[in-house]
């Protein structure tokens, strides 16, 4: 299992990135499997040789986590099959480094990250952080670091590009089991 922190070109836009979470399962036995809303999210295609999961939190007028979304999908595979860029058609210009986390047992790391994920959640199904204007306050770029963070992850925070509010992170309690709305502290608001 390799995991990385990616960053891609925002779509459609000419300038910016967007930082999200890939999964690279090497071993068909012993991984953790992720969940969302308590349902087993299943890995998928990422490349030749490669299967794992894409993890990301997107705008959707609150920062809402997503397994696969369509263009952080994109990115990753374009990242491991260069077939799919060519010199004369726009891509995502994706950007992955390595993850190393401080935890010894990595699957132990990766069953901690996907817990965290799946607690943020169902905490923002409770109390949404709503989406910040034109990306300034808490974004998917923070979202992403805070949640390697919190799974014991090392890795740089500034990734090439224009990537707003990386070195934000969001407060713990988002990713915590049992995040009570009162007293949480409410951002980007």
């Amino acid at each position: 299992m390799t995991t990385y922190i990616a960053a891609r070109d925002l779509a459609g836009l000419p300038f910016g990135t967007h930082q999200f979470i890939v999964v690279v399962i090497t071993e068909r036995e012993n991984f953790p499997l992720p969940r969302l809303n308590r349902k087993t999210i299943s890995p998928k295609y990422l490349g030749p040789g490669k299967i794992g999961y894409v993890i990301g939190a997107q705008n959707r007028g609150n920062l809402q986590v997503e397994f696969f979304e369509k263009n952080d999908y994109l990115a990753t595979k374009e990242f491991f099959d260069k077939s799919l860029v060519s010199w004369y058609k726009s891509d995502f210009d994706t950007e992955m480094i390595e993850v190393v986390f401080s935890e010894k047992n990595e699957a132990g790391a990766l069953r901690k990250l996907y817990d965290l994920v799946d607690n943020y959640n169902i905490n923002q199904s409770y109390d949404a952080i709503n989406y910040p204007k034109a990306g300034l306050g808490y974004n998917s770029n923070s979202w992403a670091q805070t949640a390697l963070e919190l799974a014991s992850g090392i890795k740089p925070s500034n990734l090439k590009g224009l990537d707003i509010s990386h070195e934000k992170r969001i407060p713990k309690t988002f990713f915590e089991p049992i995040c009570p709305v009162k007293p949480r502290p409410k951002i980007n608001q």
